[in-house]
């Protein structure tokens, strides 16, 4: 018997990165408020006056001492389905104290999150349940989400708990398809993938994901070779991926369209069966268009070789960022502003210039070079166009030929995100 992964050091990828420190998950979890250091410091203002200047001596010794168990909770990996998605978990705080210990609530990590306090007056020896509930649906991926709970013992005026985990499936394919856009019928593509398993055995070791088969929905155009890789074998990228890091088993896979495609649009669909319960089939949608004209692109941080993304990753949004892509055509004809440029952008704020070839080196070559500088201009609007589904990038859509009905339609995926 198999259980999900038990204990994770994991921090938000898809919200706010933060550390497991209570101080600095403080800081970067629970910005701080002004108003709230006033709360905090008015809240109990009564019941402190009482103690400094009640009548009874032995009164102004009595202090509350707020005790604490755990402060934070390790969810492991948990299936990514409706069933799953809410959840809930009782934190504890006992007065150890000679005084009365007040509780109120304070601040908490995101709107996703809830928390009750059973007893907000606690006499000494008395314990209270916080009760955090959240919703994971909106988090998807790794989460890590707090409250905060405000106290009038002196040392202890804060109390932080969080609760931590993983919204995935225990066995994913990245990228989650595989798009041949700009393929040419005279020549072989291939694009690879990588799958990653999650799961553990019951005494918390990696459990032995095996693909047991696969099939591609039309073999005789596509070839597929799968083969098992270490965790120990990840890349840099890989590693710092808050997700991918919790893998417990990998495998490596390739597909590769066979050269004499027919001109046009495919859809296709890998499906993989591994000897995983919960996820025993995993499937990775396969499309693309295959083009008449030979064209290539190719560029500093443009991936020809397995993705077919031009990966401009992190831009700061004071600066934005610029990079080149060449586009040649191995084809007599010529190449202007009429016969060459951007048919759409996504986002639309994304701007892409063009170089020609002047018109006597076009007379005596046969390829086309024409040069496109793809800039993320400055100040544009915060967010990420990261995948892994083709919806979830940016998208460049040249034209190439004057003639609608004719022209044909080469597509760049662009990996990036616009950071603060």
């Amino acid at each position: 018997m198999r259980v999900i992964l038990s204990s994770i050091a994991v921090g938000l990828v898809l919200g706010v990165v933060v550390g497991w420190g209570v101080g600095k998950f403080h800081a970067a979890q629970l910005p701080w408020n002004v108003g709230l250091e006033n709360v905090t410091v008015d809240l109990f203002a009564d019941s402190d006056a009482a103690n400094q200047n009640g009548s009874d001596a032995d009164a102004k010794k009595k202090t509350p001492r707020a005790k604490v168990g755990e402060d934070s909770f390790d969810f492991g990996i948990l299936e990514k389905n409706p069933s799953t998605e809410k959840g809930e978990h009782p934190f504890y705080i006992e007065n150890v104290g000679d005084g009365d210990l007040e509780l109120a609530e304070g601040a908490k990590g995101c709107f996703c999150t809830t928390f009750t306090i059973s007893k907000k007056t606690l006499k000494p020896g008395e314990k209270a349940t916080v009760l955090f509930k959240w919703d994971g649906a909106r988090s998807g991926g790794v989460f890590n989400q707090g409250v905060m709970i405000l106290t009038n013992d002196p040392n202890n005026k804060e109390i932080i708990f969080s609760v931590r985990g993983l919204y995935t499936s225990p066995v994913i394919a990245i990228p989650s398809e595989l798009a041949f856009n700009n393929a040419t019928s005279t020549s072989e593509t291939t694009r690879t993938f990588r799958l990653f398993g999650f799961e553990r055995n019951d005494d918390g070791t990696p459990y032995d994901l095996n693909v047991d088969s696969f099939e591609v929905s039309d073999p005789d155009r596509f070839t597929v070779d799968i083969t098992k890789d270490s965790v120990e074998n990840m890349t840099e990228e890989e590693k710092n991926n808050k997700l991918v890091s919790l893998a417990t088993s990998v495998y490596n896979g390739s597909v590769t369209m066979k050269a004499g495609m027919t001109q046009g649009a495919f859809q296709e669909l890998l499906r993989l069966r591994v000897n995983s319960s919960k996820t025993p089939i995993v499937e990775v949608p396969i499309h693309g268009a295959v083009m008449g004209h030979e064209i290539k692109v190719l560029g500093p941080k443009f991936d020809d070789k397995s993705s077919g993304v031009l990966r401009i990753d992190n831009v700061e949004k004071s600066k934005g960022t610029s990079t080149n892509l060449r586009l040649l055509v191995f084809e007599p004809i010529p190449v202007n502003e009429k016969t060459v440029f951007v048919k759409s952008v996504r986002p639309d704020w994304i701007k892409v210039d063009f170089t020609y070839p002047d018109e006597e080196l076009q007379r005596v070559s046969k390829v086309r070079q024409i040069e496109a500088t793809v800039s993320i201009p400055a100040n544009s609007p915060e967010g990420a166009f990261m995948g892994p589904g083709k919806d979830q990038f940016g998208e460049i859509v040249f034209q190439i030929g004057a003639d609608e009905e004719n022209a044909q339609t080469v597509v760049v995926p662009v990996r990036f995100a616009v950071l603060p």
